[in-house]
């Protein structure tokens, strides 16, 4: 699928503040599953743009300006052609064996350990101890977590923000799709398997029943050889397919976080996002 994206955010502040500084994960990544043909970032007022690759392979970019101001506004849009299955078939049995004897593990230690977020507290380990034991198949164990998190918990945005962690998610058992892929990937990690978070955008067609569309999107990846990494969405209950765009990875949300800033002043600033995801054709 080619499609382009539109992401635009807005800072407008009751008094004027000075000495913003900014960091945006919003382009695209570009991997076996997707390309991104074109990316633009505009700020206003205007200044130069900066850029690096983060540790976890993301593009990041970043600004400031300093003289005072009451107006931040930062727009990005995207081109990208997915070349993922539309109905992606779940991945076979995979043992815990084919992850331990991976000869790229020792590379994904961030991936396998507690971050932030994604914490082992209390009420992650009662809930994975309801959920049981993974048996002999990972995959299908990874599977089943992201089932239950959709069953069980109410997406609801007033419910959580963007700095709840883990066990205030799961005691509440409500939340939004940050929430669902920090429970996600706190049940992989803490069973050994690698797992991160991916900050993106889902599409929809005609007629689906989304959560999450036209906004920031997130889910969890676990690395499953021989498969690689594998996307699933508990949100939605669905494998990743090609109406997902995948934007970066991460720990958790504090790694990939689409825009995030500080500034001098006393004002409080008032945050306005819209995000447009537009499919020009399908495959």
């Amino acid at each position: 699928m080619l499609c382009t994206i539109d992401h635009e955010t807005a800072y407008t502040y009751s008094e004027r503040v000075r000495e913003s500084y900014t960091v945006c994960h919003l382009q695209p990544i570009s991997d076996a599953t997707q390309y991104c043909t074109g990316f633009d970032l505009s700020i206003e007022p205007r200044v130069p743009i900066f850029s690096y690759r983060d540790r976890f392979g993301n593009e990041v970019h970043h600004f400031s300006y300093l003289p005072k101001h009451d107006v931040l506004s930062i727009c990005a849009r995207s081109s990208i052609v997915t070349a993922r299955p539309s109905l992606p078939e779940p991945p076979g049995p995979v043992h815990r064996e084919a992850v331990t004897a991976d000869p790229l593990l020792p590379e994904f230690y961030d991936y396998l350990h507690e971050s932030a977020y994604a914490a082992f507290g209390p009420a992650l380990l009662d809930f994975a101890a309801w959920l049981g034991e993974p048996g002999e198949d990972l995959a299908a164990y990874f599977i089943r977590t992201g089932e239950a998190i959709h069953e069980l918990f109410r997406y609801d945005r007033a419910a959580t923000g963007v700095h709840t962690i883990v066990d205030e998610a799961v005691e509440l058992r409500s939340g939004v799709c940050q929430d669902f892929a920090h429970v996600q990937v706190a049940l992989a990690r803490l069973h050994g398997i690698p797992a991160r978070y991916v900050s993106g955008y889902i599409h929809t067609r005609s007629g689906d029943d989304v959560l999450g569309a036209e906004a920031s999107h997130a889910w969890c990846e676990a690395y499953l050889p021989p498969y690689g990494w594998v996307g699933y969405d508990p949100t939605n209950a669905r494998l990743i397919d090609d109406q997902f765009v995948k934007i970066a990875v991460g720990r958790d949300y504090r790694d990939v976080s689409p825009v995030r800033g500080v500034y001098k002043g006393a004002s409080q600033g008032l945050l306005s996002v819209n995000v447009a995801v537009e499919a020009l054709t399908t495959q």
